[in-house]
């Protein structure tokens, strides 16, 4: 708490006091700041990178880590799905769960859904993998329809997972699933579409892949079942 209001303030300041020029005193500031260390290391970040952290604030909106700090178990949370039913996570144990956010107009869209449905097909008669879709509009503003029709352009894509309810996925209004997520396994923040999928082993440990093809997870799936044998 005390850190996101030391990052308010630096950035309130130096909206009302121009002579405070926002400046990174480093070439890796940029890249700092898009893994999280304006939040992680803000006495240095906010001295010495205030330009990459005010960008990073306005790209994605602030985020109170002390939020969801009482959520000590994906199996403690709970979300809705796209019909506006609760869902609730407990259900989820003894499973693999994959959970990535997803959009109806992003130029991975076809690829992905496409690799989605194939993994469920391979995965769905196990009765101990579930895969929930969360749509988000953060992105190029490229899933800017409600739920109803959300749902529908999933059916026609095949998907017969579970597609959940839509939500922000970064800023101060991600949903809280999302904030636990990126807490426990990074990335401090999601960066597009599809971009990164959690895993969530039978017994709740969470790891996060970026840059992948769904289907990639298949064998990493079939490990975590194993392991439960």
């Amino acid at each position: 708490m005390k850190h996101t209001a030391w990052i308010i303030v630096t950035l309130v300041l130096s909206y009302f006091h121009p002579t405070l020029a926002l400046t990174d005193n480093d070439p890796r500031c940029r890249d700092w700041a898009e893994h999280g260390e304006c939040q992680n290391n803000p006495n240095y970040m906010l001295n010495n990178c205030q330009k990459s952290c005010k960008y990073m604030e306005e790209k994605y909106g602030i985020e109170n880590p002390a939020e969801d700090l009482n959520i000590q178990s994906f199996y403690e949370l709970s979300a809705q799905d796209i019909d506006g039913r609760l869902v609730d996570f407990s259900s989820f144990q003894d499973k693999v769960v994959i959970v990535t956010n997803v959009a109806s107009f992003c130029g991975y869209t076809e690829s992905h859904y496409k690799s989605l449905v194939q993994l469920w097909d391979q995965v769905k008669s196990t009765g101990k993998v579930e895969i929930l879709a969360f749509p988000c509009n953060q992105f190029g503003g490229q899933e800017p329809e409600a739920c109803p029709l959300i749902k529908k352009f999933a059916q026609e894509k095949g998907v017969e997972f579970q597609m959940m309810y839509k939500i922000d996925v970064n800023g101060p209004n991600a949903s809280p699933v999302y904030k636990f997520l990126k807490r426990i396994a990074g990335p401090q923040y999601i960066t597009w579409n599809f971009a990164t999928y959690f895993v969530i082993s039978p017994s709740g440990e969470v790891r996060s892949y970026s840059g992948v093809d769904p289907l990639s997870l298949k064998d990493l799936i079939d490990g975590l079942l194993e392991d439960e044998l």
